[in-house]
């Protein structure tokens, strides 16, 4: 079967969890004789708008083009820009494909999926995150508000602040405020439909949680339209991960990339409850990443950690092949992420390397943990909560080892590829047999 994923960026310009976990299923479709191609969306400015270039990356070859969004002169073509889309498709008429699986559409063009089927070419797609649907991609608001439901009402102010030069005076600086808001808002309907739209027309839609399944129903795609594929790890990467002595500090960590919906901030105040911290070390691994147009947060961490230097390290970025390192030298990991996470990675990682979980109480987190059994819950955004917990597997070390005990609760790349394999054959086959 000849495989074309389609993704906002890949390895190895951009490392996050979508990048991964697509370099894992490339992997895994290449070792049973499939043939891959990945195209996705240039990271480097110096590649010029519209234009290709290819290279390869562990093998497989990588098509990236460029856009700088030099011409993103409306909202519509920000999100859904005709020109971009007409590149991608011809690189997808040019290698023809059995079946295309989309990952993200972020920097690229939602436009592609009708094109797909308008090509008549096999289309699925994997809603890693809300991005379909919620611009920012977290369903949460630059004040770090959660957005259980898409109201245009809190979409606008929001949306504004992240665009200011395509909505509100930005936009139409001759309007008066009420115009504004009314044409903000027929500009945001008009997107949730061309979203919907774009969605109707992939062949197969998947979550890799059942929480973000229940997320897209409700924003209106049809119940039962959306296949629940949760993603696997590289078990292999974690058979060797052996722990260093668990006594006393108690090593506490977080893993990920450092943004505020990621809740670092909040992990730093609730270590700063916990009292005497000389029984206790706080890791945080990761890079400081901008948040839209926040580029404050690595100063504000670095102020909650003022007078806790001695047990606090803010480490920076790190590779991943570091990661089973990194957890060995742990006894808990933290997952504070105020959004509600599509699937979290982190947990999974920290469950294969037997490092004990503390997580937030919502999304697809409170999903992967069964409180008690297989981690600890606290009240999302509750520094108090998240210190009580942290303060429970301190003070109970049997615990901390019952709760270490969850690798068999993480599947394997491979049994991830198998089912999204049988999904390819039942899109691209007229009969729904399973093409080899």
């Amino acid at each position: 079967m000849r495989i074309l994923f389609i993704t906002a960026s890949y390895l190895p310009e951009s490392v996050g969890g979508v990048e991964l976990h697509l370099a894992g299923l490339v992997r895994s479709m290449t070792a049973a004789g499939h043939e891959c191609m990945v195209l996705c969306r240039a990271a480097s400015a110096d590649v010029p708008h519209l234009s290709v270039t290819r290279d390869r990356h562990e093998g497989t070859e990588v098509v990236r083009v460029g856009n700088t969004f030099e011409d993103a002169t409306t909202l519509r073509r920000l999100y859904a820009h005709e020109g971009l889309a007409d590149v991608v498709l011809g690189v997808v008429a040019e290698w023809a494909p059995d079946v295309c699986h989309v990952h993200h559409l972020t920097c690229l063009s939602t436009a592609i999926l009708e094109g797909l089927a308008e090509a008549g070419v096999p289309s699925v797609m994997t809603l890693h995150d809300f991005w379909m649907g919620c611009p920012r991609g977290q369903r949460i608001t630059a004040s770090l508000q959660p957005c259980p439901a898409i109201k245009l009402d809190a979409c606008v102010p929001c949306l504004r602040e992240l665009w200011p030069h395509l909505l509100g005076p930005g936009r139409a600086p001759d309007q008066s405020a009420e115009e504004q808001l009314a044409g903000d808002k027929a500009l945001l309907e008009d997107y949730h439909a061309d979203i919907r739209r774009s969605l109707g027309a992939v062949d197969a839609l998947v979550t890799p949680s059942a929480f973000m399944a229940r997320m897209f129903e409700d924003y209106g795609l049809p119940q039962g339209s959306v296949t629940v594929v949760e993603n696997g790890l590289n078990t292999a990467d974690y058979a060797h991960v052996t722990h260093q002595s668990s006594g006393a500090p108690l090593r506490i960590g977080f893993i990920g990339s450092v943004l505020p919906s990621k809740g670092v901030h909040l992990l730093l105040e609730a270590f700063r409850l916990l009292g005497d911290p000389s029984g206790l070390r706080l890791d945080v691994w990761g890079e400081v990443l901008p948040f839209h147009n926040d580029r404050t947060y690595g100063e504000r961490l670095n102020a909650l950690c003022e007078g806790y230097e001695s047990v606090i390290t803010l480490h920076g970025a790190y590779d991943n092949g570091q990661l089973p390192e990194i957890l060995s030298s742990l006894d808990v990991v933290v997952v504070p992420s105020l959004w509600y996470e599509a699937f979290c990675l982190t947990i999974r990682e920290a469950f294969l390397a037997g490092v004990a979980v503390i997580t937030a109480n919502h999304g697809a987190m409170a999903e992967a943990v069964d409180d008690g059994v297989t981690g600890l819950l606290f009240e999302p955004g509750n520094a108090q909560s998240l210190g009580l917990a942290m303060r429970r597997l301190a003070d109970n070390p049997g615990l901390r080892q019952r709760l270490s005990q969850c690798a068999d609760r993480v599947r394997d790349e491979q049994q991830c590829a198998d089912e999204l394999l049988a999904l390819y054959g039942r899109v691209s086959s007229p009969d729904g047999a399973t093409s080899s």
